[in-house]
């Protein structure tokens, strides 16, 4: 069985560079292509950091001295993995009245 520290640290790194390509994400939406392969990398990572969040959580390891967190964290992990495929730019979902077009 690998390491809890190798798992710990895997995991630290992984939803580290999640957070990073999740703030940076407007940068690279200057090119379609590149958005869409930055959403791509950012939902394996984000899944990755799910499967190392539910390992640590199995192995009895712990997240920066925390026990429960794992299990939250995998879970939140596993939205924003499904969220960064969503390419909603642009497209009304809501199909309802806009607000900014009621009084014109």
């Amino acid at each position: 069985m690998v390491e809890m520290e190798l798992i710990e640290s895997l995991s630290r790194i992984s939803c580290g560079l999640a957070i990073v390509l999740f703030s940076f994400i407007a940068l690279f939406s200057r090119s379609e292509q590149t958005e869409k392969n930055i959403q791509r990398i950012l939902a394996a990572i984000c899944f990755i950091s799910a499967i190392l969040m539910l390992l640590l959580s199995a192995g009895g390891g712990n997240f920066y001295g925390s026990k429960a967190l794992p299990p939250i964290l995998a879970l939140a992990c596993i939205v924003i993995g499904i969220g960064a495929n969503l390419n909603i730019k642009g497209t009304n979902i809501s199909q309802g009245m806009n607000p900014h077009e009621i009084m014109r």
